[in-house]
């Protein structure tokens, strides 16, 4: 009887500091009132008969001051919310506090003080950087960008210099909180800074692979060109003419290498031509081969067949094209002891052989 009593006293109770909570939202009653009449019960239990519950008005202020809300009539104000600014920064405090705390930590944020001068230089010339970066797209130049390109900018270029000096000389001042220490120029500080920690191992990756790319210019050995053909000092040659020792253009000649392969000036690796591709299309004559009956064409037979610039090329202008006009119609003889050395060469006689056309399709000579 006793037990029943108590736990109607513990309900009546309950009710009761319900009731001077009845100006708040349920939802946060249930969430003061949450296991009261079980923790009562306890309690209850405990004490025996010597339970007593308490004021059901003095308990219920009690809850309102603990959970922060206003007394019984007072107006209630909306919690104020605080900035994302502040909260960045006092989230940023409260994390400094926790490293401070730990002595590695500690002993880190020490060595970062100390070398806060030489992060202020880095981080004005981030900036140089990146404006140089922005100019460079703005206004593109042959100079590379990313920080090799910003370097090598400055080579003799007063205005460069003037700008990187600028940017160095802001950030430390900014940083030792000597100029315009005012809150807004702090948030534009801080953004900057931001940025130049962003950006940093970006224009490091630019500088490495910019640094890359100039030793690999630097070491590589280059290519010799080889021009296709016969050439002279890197000139093509278009065409040969022969003149006899007494000055006297010969129309007709053959030429041969000193293998007896037969000279030509398309090559022998272009494989078989019915015009000279090197010269088709620059504007002046394109040389054509003499035909040969059963076989390719020959480029050894001199002065090649030269057809006009603009000609179409076709199987029947390749076949009747002229014979081409000597540039000298006689040339300065050769002197009489040229002429004896030459011909004492030839008191052996050499065996001589119709010229015929060899694998290759040229004229060359076959030995009876």
């Amino acid at each position: 009887m006793t037990t029943t009593t108590v736990h109607d006293d513990i309900r009546a109770f309950a009710a009761a500091v319900r009731s001077h909570l009845d100006d708040l939202p349920v939802d946060e009653v249930d969430d003061l009132l949450d296991g009261l009449e079980a923790d009562l019960s306890d309690q209850a239990a405990e004490a025996g008969e010597h339970f007593e519950t308490p004021d059901a008005a003095t308990y219920a202020a009690e809850l309102r001051s603990a959970a922060g809300l206003p007394e019984r009539g007072a107006p209630r104000t909306a919690r104020k919310r605080e900035p994302l600014l502040k909260q960045v920064v006092d989230g940023w405090r409260e994390v400094g506090e926790v490293i401070q705390r730990n002595p590695v930590g500690a002993w880190m944020l020490d060595l970062f003080g100390a070398l806060r001068p030489v992060w202020w230089l880095v981080r004005g010339a981030t900036w140089y950087v990146c404006l140089y970066l922005l100019v460079w797209i703005v206004v593109p130049s042959s100079v590379s960008g990313g920080l090799l390109g910003a370097i090598l900018a400055l080579g003799g270029n007063a205005v460069a210099w003037a700008v990187l000096l600028a940017a160095v000389t802001l950030s430390v001042q900014w940083g030792r909180g000597r100029w315009l220490p005012g809150n807004g120029v702090r948030i534009l500080r801080s953004f900057l800074t931001i940025g130049a920690v962003l950006a940093l191992p970006i224009l490091a990756g630019l500088f490495a692979q910019g640094v890359g790319l100039a030793l690999n210019r630097a070491n590589a050995v280059p290519e010799p060109y080889v021009v296709s053909g016969l050439s002279v000092d890197g000139s093509r040659i278009r065409n040969i003419f022969a003149f006899d020792a007494e000055g006297n253009p010969i129309p007709v000649v053959q030429l041969f290498d000193q293998d007896g392969t037969p000279l030509t000036t398309v090559g022998r690796d272009q494989g078989p031509q019915t015009i000279d591709g090197y010269f088709y299309g620059g504007g002046g004559p394109v040389p054509v081969p003499y035909p040969v009956p059963g076989g390719n064409d020959a480029w050894n037979i001199f002065p090649l067949r030269e057809l006009p610039a603009g000609s179409w090329m076709t199987p029947d202008d390749i076949a009747n094209a002229e014979p081409t006009d000597f540039p000298f119609s006689r040339v300065q003889s050769l002197p009489e002891d040229v002429v004896k050395s030459a011909t004492k060469t030839e008191q052996t006689p050499l065996p001589t052989a119709m010229p015929q056309p060899n694998a290759d399709g040229q004229l060359g000579a076959v030995t009876p």
